[in-house]
């Protein structure tokens, strides 16, 4: 049995799954609630239906449920490791300890981009309930629950360090949400685009809103230097196997 699938056996019995539709659905349904209370001006505005619910429901999903459940999947990938004495368990094995890491990351990252999927199709259900009827430019909204999904990476890295690194899960989970209503702060400050944590929401803005304000490829160079030295902090970080001892 290799390490991802160890991985996977210690995440079922901790039904996950409940987190994987419960936050799309939640994003759906506060960003439909409030394109409902707000018809009236929205409806004069003259643009599209579907971005101008995308445009509220991304709000809650994009720049606060999204970065906090990452932190959520990374406790729980590490929960059971602290509470059992599974790291000793998973060093004793014939593996590389980056490895370990490596494991926990994929599963992480999996997980985030079927919350993203999930999102995408609730979204869609919330649409048609509400009986949006003008065209859905179905390319974009893939494209951008794409990116919304690699923009998460470096933060989806760092949590996994956070909750590698401590037992606490109530620090894990304050830090997480503390870096993610400082989102409002980068904001106001116009530092929006160069801040972790927002960028899933700017990556999933639609063409009427101010998404990436510098080019596509700048923005993948960011995602991947910061995941990348995210990464080798990562590999350090579990090979210093006395903190879990």
């Amino acid at each position: 049995m290799d390490l991802f699938q160890i991985e996977l056996m210690k995440l079922k019995r901790q039904r996950i799954w409940i987190l994987v539709l419960i936050v799309p659905i939640l994003g759906a349904f506060l960003g439909s609630f409030n394109y409902t209370s707000s018809l009236d001006i929205l409806s004069k505005s003259g643009i599209n239906e579907w971005y101008q619910l995308w445009n509220q429901v991304t709000f809650f999903y994009g720049l606060f449920l999204f970065p906090i459940l990452s932190g959520l999947y990374a406790i729980f990938l590490c929960r059971a490791d602290h509470l059992t004495g599974g790291w000793k368990q998973l060093f004793s094995l014939p593996v590389k300890r980056g490895g370990i890491f490596l494991s926990k990351l994929f599963l992480l990252v999996l997980l985030l981009l079927i919350t993203q999927m999930m999102h995408l199709v609730f979204f869609r259900i919330a649409g048609s309930l509400i009986g949006l009827q003008e065209h859905m430019n179905i390319n974009f909204f893939l494209k951008a629950t794409i990116n919304g999904w690699i923009a998460i990476f470096p933060v989806a890295a760092f949590q996994l360090i956070l909750a590698i690194k401590t037992k606490s899960f109530m620090f894990s989970l304050s830090l997480n949400v503390l870096c993610t209503f400082f989102s409002l702060v980068m904001m106001i400050l116009n530092l929006e685009q160069y801040y972790p944590w927002t960028l899933p929401s700017i990556a999933m803005a639609s063409p009427t809103e101010t998404g990436l304000t510098h080019s596509l490829s700048y923005f993948y160079i960011l995602v991947f230097i910061l995941s990348f030295m995210l990464y080798i902090w990562g590999n350090k970080t579990i090979n210093k196997s006395g903190e879990f001892m």
